[in-house]
């Protein structure tokens, strides 16, 4: 895989939020975008998947730009999970994960072997095949963010984005979505790119860390450079010690006020 952004533009309007953006994402790694509200994470997000087209500049992905693939071919290449996803009514996990699917079949045909297979193993990966009949609305906040994910892994592609994918869940439930990702990113190979706000989910979950400050790249790799006091002053505004988790050896980031 050959993924990156090149001297990259992002408007809104005549407002220009990023401006000559380049960096390459690390093929087999999480990758974790931080920086502050406004700093334009989601935007960078967006226009690496193609929900948001580049003022100017190209997001390469295997030697071909994002813009002249068809949506079919590229949705074989990266899925991508929004913020707050929304669904019909009704719609049970296993329906939601089949619409996973749809990139790899032809016009409505139905599924085939392949389908299901692959829909049984989102099923099992997500640890979500006692509520395979139940509809989203009966689930929990963090079950239904396990079956969103399940539908983006059906997809089966190489590529996986999520923008804040365990914002409004509680800390056990954040923990269990991260520790998926994990999985899905060692024992499956998913190259994944995610929006985080909490500094210390990156510093444990990411393999390269991105901070982005008014839509430019302050400081990026491997999360014992990038989440420093330096930095965190820099694109966030705050004081920080910075401690070194004796489990992991990561960075632990402790706000403070000095007054």
């Amino acid at each position: 895989m050959n993924f990156y952004a090149e001297n990259v533009n992002i408007a809104y309007g005549k407002s220009m939020i990023v401006e000559d953006l380049s960096f390459t994402i690390p093929p087999g790694k999480i990758t974790a975008l931080i920086g502050a509200n406004g700093s334009g994470k989601s935007t960078i997000l967006k226009t690496m998947c193609r929900i948001m087209a580049p003022a100017s500049g190209q997001v390469i992905l295997d030697g071909k730009s994002i813009h002249s693939q068809s949506t079919k071919e590229l949705a074989k290449k990266l899925a991508i999970l929004p913020q707050n996803p929304e669904s019909p009514e009704g719609l049970t996990v296993e329906e939601l994960i089949a619409y996973g699917r749809s990139p790899h079949k032809s016009g409505y045909g139905r599924l085939n072997s392949k389908d299901e297979e692959v829909i049984a193993w989102a099923l099992k990966v997500t640890e979500m095949e006692e509520f395979s009949e139940r509809p989203l609305e009966q689930l929990s906040g963090g079950q239904r963010q396990r079956a969103w994910i399940a539908m983006c892994i059906a997809q089966d592609t190489e590529i996986v984005f999520l923008d804040e994918p365990t914002t409004f869940l509680d800390i056990s439930f954040q923990l269990d979505v991260m520790k998926l990702l994990k999985t899905l990113n060692t024992q499956y190979g998913k190259t994944i790119i995610m929006v985080v706000h909490d500094l210390n989910q990156a510093s444990l979950f990411a393999d390269h860390v991105i901070a982005i400050k008014k839509g430019k790249i302050v400081s990026e790799g491997e999360p014992e450079t990038v989440i420093t006091e330096e930095n965190c002053r820099q694109v966030f505004g705050v004081l920080v010690d910075i401690m070194t988790d004796r489990r992991t050896g990561k960075p632990l980031c402790i706000p403070y006020d000095n007054e």
